[in-house]
């Protein structure tokens, strides 16, 4: 099952906390799911382009299973599992619920840990935070999807550039011409790392305005694609 599966990762280096979650990172899915394709894109743009990162990495990719993951995340390799499976039911899964938000203290005490499933947070669970998502919720963050119904909505909307947006897009596309998305009740582990957030975003403005047509497009298949194409 997992040797069908490509992995793909969307990286800007920021010469700090990033690259070292993504080495991080990177050596967990090695360890953890070695029989996967990892396909990383790492881009130097002066506006991060998570979209063009993630749509060329899936370019690299050879297999019919995509999990697209952040280069700050981790799950259990046992639900990335569950939602290959139930990818013959659905059309596209976010394997998680729960995210827990590490501290800086306690991110990078994992760091110095050998990547594995379950991470060694012991005795640094009061640092993290809890945040729950509805059964409804738009995310990015892991999602597992079939490389046809990535193909189908054209993958992730370039236009989207800085921080922001591009996964609710993608999400509203999913949802509208595939089909809608299976939310699994896991949970999920986010490196610390410094928040950007949309009141700092470069082009947050234009990224506003263009996931404003998105939301607008939702559920109706024909605007949906003209969106798209346009």
């Amino acid at each position: 099952m997992i040797k069908n599966v490509s992995i793909l990762i969307p990286f800007q280096p920021d010469n700090g906390q990033r690259d070292l979650n993504f080495k991080w990172i990177t050596d967990f899915y090695k360890t953890t799911m070695p029989e996967a394709e990892l396909c990383i894109h790492i881009t130097n743009d002066k506006l991060f382009n998570k979209s063009k990162a993630i749509n060329s990495a899936a370019k690299k990719a050879t297999r019919d299973i995509f999990v697209i993951a952040d280069a700050d995340m981790i799950i259990s390799p046992s639900s990335i599992l569950e939602s290959i499976r139930l990818l013959r039911f659905h059309k596209w899964i976010i394997p998680f619920k729960n995210i827990h938000y590490l501290s800086m203290n306690t991110s990078n005490q994992l760091l110095k840990t050998v990547p594995n499933w379950p991470p060694n947070l012991e005795n640094e669970n009061s640092n993290y935070l809890l945040f729950k998502y509805g059964p409804k919720a738009i995310s990015g963050g892991i999602n597992i999807i079939s490389r046809t119904n990535f193909n189908l909505v054209g993958g992730f909307d370039e236009r989207f550039a800085g921080w922001g947006g591009e996964d609710n897009a993608f999400c509203y596309a999913v949802n509208t011409l595939c089909g809608p998305l299976k939310r699994l009740n896991h949970d999920i582990y986010h490196l610390w790392h410094p928040r950007i957030g949309w009141e700092r975003s470069p082009n947050a403005k234009n990224n506003r305005n263009l996931l404003n047509l998105y939301r607008k497009a939702n559920g109706n298949k024909s605007e949906m694609m003209e969106l798209i194409n346009s």
